[in-house]
């Protein structure tokens, strides 16, 4: 059977309901008026700053124009927003494009094109304007909603997304890496440049849009957190981002180390049939890397203590792994609602009951029939 669990966005392959009380409901909210010229001295000394993965400027010169052309004729701009961090700095959530667009005119790094009603004005750039042009232009404030820094951080992250309205939308985890910003965030993308870590996946660099990234996140929250875990996925993963970005440098080694060792004993056993369903010779049934399959096989292996017993136990450990591709309860755990309760505990538990079966020593045990 082939299982194609590899979906570009991860954590929208089911259907989830956050839940949240009136206290992870907290947002708070601050209106400003600034004016272009606080806009452009806060872009420059940096007190504005874009998220890691927020999109290219891509306005053209025309477009641009009208921007200026609007502010000139004291036309109403959209509300910009931004995020306020813990270092008192402001992440630009929605308005990237016009704030670049007004500090490159106002820097003369374009000159003024296609504007219909100040047409007298195309051809020139921002030093050639008339005193009373600049000036207008400096003086024109935009409306900034700003998103305080002691809002609930889910409710954060659920405002980045929904004003995230590019022509390609960010998904979770490059919305995370832009509103979870740290230690374990720096160190997620670190791993996915592990060698081994590539070698199962199949590929030598990362693959776009974060997809690996939140595949190593999905794999550390449960490692730490299984036993507690409760959907949805999305706040369980932002949480453990939350926390861990706290943790101190050993902490983060500890984690380090992990991932590292997980990954060798996993690709010392399945070679290239990691990360996805296999025969009993331990060739893949799929190509697709499998998230669901991922994350279970990293976590079990984890947890395994004997591991000088790995190249002895070789064969049995494939024979038991590969029964799993044909069991339909363990199918169905990597199919349908892969962020469910109980089709998580029963993945882990089933594919650690196989490592233990084929003579593997675990320093956890899983009980996988666990009630909703």
């Amino acid at each position: 059977m082939t299982i194609s669990a590899d979906q570009e966005l991860g954590e929208e392959d089911y259907s989830e309901t956050l839940g949240t009380t009136a206290r992870e409901r907290r947002l708070v909210t601050q209106s400003y008026d600034l004016s272009v010229n606080t806009l452009v001295e806060q872009w420059e000394d940096k007190t504005l700053t874009l998220p890691e993965i927020q999109r290219q400027y891509v306005w053209d010169n025309a477009r641009a124009s009208r921007l200026m052309e609007s502010l000139l004729l004291n036309v109403p701009i959209p509300v910009v927003y931004f995020s306020e961090t813990e270092e008192g700095n402001y992440l630009v959530i929605d308005g990237h494009q016009r704030i670049q667009s007004i500090v490159r005119f106002l820097d003369n790094r374009f000159a003024l094109s296609g504007l219909k009603i100040f047409g007298d004005l195309n051809g020139k750039r921002y030093h050639q304007l008339a005193e009373r042009d600049q000036r207008q232009l400096r003086t024109r404030v935009i409306r900034a909603i700003i998103i305080a820094a002691d809002s609930d951080p889910m409710m954060k992250f659920e405002v980045f997304e929904r004003l995230n309205t590019g022509s390609i939308a960010l998904n979770a985890q490059e919305v995370r890496n832009s509103t979870h910003r740290g230690p374990m965030n720096e160190l997620i993308k670190e791993l996915a440049d592990y060698v081994t870590f590539r070698k199962c996946i199949g590929s030598v660099k990362p693959r776009p849009r974060m997809v690996d990234n939140e595949l190593i996140l999905r794999y550390l929250a449960l490692q730490r957190g299984w036993s507690e875990y409760r959907p949805p996925l999305k706040r369980f993963l932002n949480e453990y981002m939350r926390e861990s970005n706290k943790w101190d440098s050993g902490e983060i080694q500890d984690v380090r180390n992990m991932f590292a060792d997980a990954c060798e004993k996993l690709w010392q056993v399945l070679g290239h049939g990691a990360f996805r369903l296999i025969d009993a010779s331990g060739k893949p049934l799929d190509r697709s890397v499998n998230r669901a399959l991922a994350e279970v096989q990293l976590t079990a292996f984890s947890w395994v203590t004997n591991t000088d017993e790995i190249p002895r136990l070789k064969h049995r450990l494939l024979q038991e792994i590969s029964a799993l591709s044909k069991d339909s309860t363990f199918l169905d755990s990597l199919q349908r609602a892969t962020g469910d309760r109980k089709r998580t505990h029963t993945r882990l538990g089933m594919f650690a009951d196989a490592l233990v079966r084929a003579g593997l020593t675990l320093e956890v045990t899983v009980p996988y029939e666990l009630s909703e």
